[in-house]
C-alpha cells in the first residue's frame, strides 16, 4: 500500500539527521531512508515511535492517497517528497509551487518527483475542479496575499495563491509559464516605462496588460531607537554599520547596491546576512542581526521600525492579455476595484492605492527584433 509521507520534512523541522532519528526509534538509517522515500511502509509500532520522537500524531506523518494524482511541473529545484504545494493550471498544464509552513493551506502533497524533467506527481487535497480555478500570482508585495485571500472569500468558483518572490524571479516564472501573473516594481511612481520594457522582454510576440496595484515608498529600515543614528544612504559606508542583503534579482538589492556605490563602496559585504523578502529584512533588523536594511515602508510600520524613505515606486501586475478571459485571472484583476478589497487595503500602512486598477496595454513586439 502506498502512503503519503511528510516524515522527511517533520524530521528536518525538528533539526534531526536521519541517523539521529533512526537511533531514537531503534531502526537502521537505511530503513528510515526507505520510509522517507516511500519505498517501505512502517509497522504500526514504528509509526507510533516516529510520531512520539517528533512530538506529533501519526496522521501528521503518514496518510493514504485520496484520489487521482496530478502530473505537474514543479516550480522549485529539489523539493522533497511530502512537500506541501499550491497547485494551479497555467496554459493547460498543472503547476505546483512549494508553500512554507506559515503560508496558506496546501492544495496538495508532492508524492514523486523527477529532477530531469522537473515534473512530479501531486496528491490533491482539494477538488480538482477547484484547483482549475486557482490563479497563481508571483511577487514580493504582501498586499498580494491580502488580495489572494479576498478572491477566495468573494467568489465561490475562484481562488488565488500568492507566490512570494522578488520581481526578477516573478518575471522568470511568468516567462516559463509557471504563474498566471507577475508582480513587479522596477519603476518610479511617475514612470512606468521600465515595466513596459520588462513586459516586452518577458512576453515577446504577445500583448500584455500592466495593472497598478499600489504605490509605495522604499527605503532604509532601522531599529526604532536608531542607536547608530543612521539618517541617510551615505551611512551604509560606515564600518560600524551592518546591513542586510537580498537576492541579486530583487529591486531592493539593486537599490542597496546603488546606494553603496554612491557612498563609495564598490560591492556589498560578502558576509552580510541575507533576507528572502521585505518582511525578513525587517525581522533581521528587529532581532539585531543587522543594523539596517532596504525594505518597503509597510513592513517597517508593522514591526514597528524607523523608516528612512529613499524612493517611491509603482507595484504593478503583468498579465498576458490572452489570460484575461480566464475566470480566476479576470476575477483577481476585477477585485482590485472592489470596495471590500480597497477598504481592507486602506487600513494597511504604507500603501497608496490612488492609482490602483489603472491599466496599460503593452503592444506585442517582434520576438526576432
Amino acid at each position: 500500500m502506498t502512503l503519503l509521507s511528510s516524515l522527511r520534512q517533520r524530521r528536518a523541522d525538528a533539526g534531526l539527521s536521519q541517523g539521529e532519528l533512526a537511533a531514537r526509534v531503534g531502526v537502521s538509517r537505511q530503513a528510515l531512508v526507505a520510509i522517507e522515500a516511500g519505498r517501505q511502509v512502517p509497522s504500526t509500532t514504528l509509526a507510533l515511535l516516529l510520531a512520539r520522537a517528533l512530538h506529533c500524531g501519526v496522521e501528521d506523518l503518514f496518510c493514504l492517497p485520496q484520489g487521482p494524482r496530478l502530473e505537474a511541473t514543479i516550480a522549485s529545484d529539489a523539493p522533497p517528497v511530502g512537500t506541501r504545494v499550491a497547485v494551479g493550471r497555467v496554459d493547460g498544464r498543472w503547476v505546483a509551487h512549494p508553500v512554507s509552513a506559515d503560508q496558506r493551506c496546501a492544495d496538495g502533497l508532492l508524492v514523486d518527483w523527477n529532477p530531469a524533467t522537473r515534473t512530479g506527481l501531486v496528491e490533491p487535497l482539494e477538488d480538482v475542479a477547484t484547483l482549475e480555478e486557482n490563479a497563481l500570482v508571483a511577487g514580493c508585495a504582501p498586499l498580494l496575499g491580502v488580495l489572494s485571500d479576498r478572491v477566495g472569500r468573494t467568489y465561490r468558483e475562484a481562488t488565488a495563491t500568492w507566490v512570494p518572490t522578488d520581481s526578477a524571479r516573478a518575471l522568470a516564472l511568468l516567462e516559463r509559464r509557471l504563474v498566471h501573473a507577475a508582480g513587479i516594481h522596477f519603476a518610479d511612481a511617475d514612470d512606468a516605462q521600465s515595466h513596459v520594457q520588462a513586459a516586452q522582454r518577458t512576453l515577446p510576440g504577445e500583448r500584455s496588460l500592466i495593472v497598478n496595484l499600489a504605490v509605495w515608498r522604499q527605503g532604509l529600515v532601522v531599529a526604532g531607537d536608531n542607536p547608530l543614528d543612521i539618517a541617510a544612504a551615505t551611512d551604509l559606508a560606515r564600518p560600524d554599520v551592518r546591513y542586510v542583503v537580498r537576492h541579486p534579482g530583487a529591486q531592493a538589492q539593486r537599490l542597496l547596491e546603488r546606494m553603496l556605490r554612491d557612498a563609495g563602496r564598490d560591492a556589498p559585504c560578502p558576509h552580510a546576512p541575507a533576507a528572502a523578502d521585505h518582511r525578513e529584512v525587517a525581522a533581521l533588523v528587529r532581532w539585531g542581526v543587522a543594523d539596517v536594511g532596504v525594505a518597503i515602508e509597510a513592513v517597517a510600520m508593522s514591526e514597528p521600525l524607523k523608516f528612512i524613505p529613499i524612493s517611491q515606486e509603482r507595484f504593478d501586475l503583468l498579465i498576458p492579455h490572452r489570460r484575461l478571459d480566464a475566470g480566476p485571472v479576470r476575477r483577481f484583476v476585477d477585485l482590485i476595484d472592489r470596495p471590500t478589497f480597497r477598504a481592507e487595503a486602506s487600513g494597511l500602512p504604507g500603501y497608496d492605492l490612488s492609482t490602483a486598477g489603472h491599466a496599460t496595454t503593452v503592444a506585442a513586439v517582434d520576438a526576432r527584433a
